[in-house]
C-alpha cells in the first residue's frame, strides 16, 4: 500500500475496528536496533544484513538469527 508516495503497513484492529499505518523503513543499515513484529511474537535486535525485500535480524546475545520481510521490521 502507498500512502503520499511512500510505502505503508496497513493495520486494523480486530476489537475495535480501528484502523492505521505506519511506513515501511526503508533507511536501515547493519548493526541498527530493531523490533520484529511477527504474528504470534514481538522480537528486539539489530539488523545484520539488508537485501531488497528483506531484512536479517539477530538477537541479544546472538540466541536468534532470522531472515524476514521488510514491512515487519522496525526501527529505533
Amino acid at each position: 500500500m502507498t500512502v503520499a508516495g511512500r510505502e505503508v503497513v496497513g493495520y486494523r484492529c480486530d476489537h475495535c475496528a480501528h484502523a492505521w499505518t505506519r511506513p515501511v523503513e526503508d533507511g536501515l543499515d547493519v548493526h541498527d536496533v530493531v523490533r520484529v513484529d511477527l504474528p504470534d511474537a514481538t522480537l528486539y535486535g539489530d539488523v545484520r544484513q539488508v537485501e531488497g525485500d528483506r531484512v536479517q535480524v539477530r538477537g541479544a546475545g546472538g540466541d536468534w538469527l532470522l531472515w524476514v520481510e521488510r514491512w515487519r521490521v522496525i526501527g529505533y
